[in-house]
Order: structure tokens, then sequence, then C-alpha cells
């Protein structure tokens, strides 16, 4: 997912909420708890954000690196958890010399079980 807007209109306070309010059977709320469908009772699984704060000098390397992390973390959790790497000012990232979003393609088109959201104020080539 990838949130684009303007800057000061809460991209970054709606992804703060959910990591809030989505913490498994931890959630203060309750409707965040439990699954509605599972007769069980089964518990709603925790989103784990894992920040990236994208820049101008951002390298691949650091963005594979993340991804990678993000992956081993997810092997921790297993399906109690919803790894999710959250892409901050990704736009800004487009301005680095070293073509970070090149590899961004790729992450994405393998996530193995972890999730993306990316922020920007702007949108970005494909």
């Amino acid at each position: 997912i990838f949130l684009v807007g303007k800057p000061g209109c809460s991209k970054s306070l709606a992804m703060t909420i959910l990591q809030e309010n989505c913490k498994g059977r931890d959630s203060r709320v309750e409707l965040f708890r439990y699954h509605p469908d599972s007769p069980t009772g089964r518990s709603m699984r925790e989103i784990i954000i894992r920040p990236f704060q994208c820049s101008p000098l951002t390298s691949p390397e650091a963005l594979v690196d993340h991804f990678n992390n993000a992956r081993k973390v997810m092997g921790q959790f297993g399906d109690r958890a919803i790894v999710t790497v959250l892409l901050d000012e990704v736009g800004l990232a487009e301005a680095s010399p070293h073509l970070p979003l090149k590899v961004l393609h790729e992450q994405l088109e393998n996530l193995d079980g972890v999730s993306c959201v990316g922020i920007s104020n702007y949108f970005l080539d494909a």
C-alpha cells in the first residue's frame, strides 16, 4: 500500500493509529483483539511496524537489508503477527543518485509474508 498526500494530511498519524490499536490480544479495544469470524475466539494478529526513513542518501543495500531484517522478524512471529515495512518519505529516495527504488520493485514482488506501506508527499514513477 502506498499512502500519497500533501504534507500534514495525517499519513504518518494513520500508521501510528494502526500500530497502537492492532496489537492482537493486547489491544486496548476489544474490536481489535479477536477475529470476528472465528468460532474459537482466535485472536487478531499483531501488526509490527519496521520503519525505514528514506532520504536522498538511501542506498539499495540499505533498503534490501531492511526488507531482509523484516523477513527474519516475520520468521520469529510466524502467523501471530503481520510484519510491515514502513517506507517513510519514500519519495525522497527517488532523488538518490544510488537509485534505491530500482531494488524496491524486486522487494515488493518477493515479500515472503511481509507487508509494505510507503508514505510519500507525491506520486512515484512506476
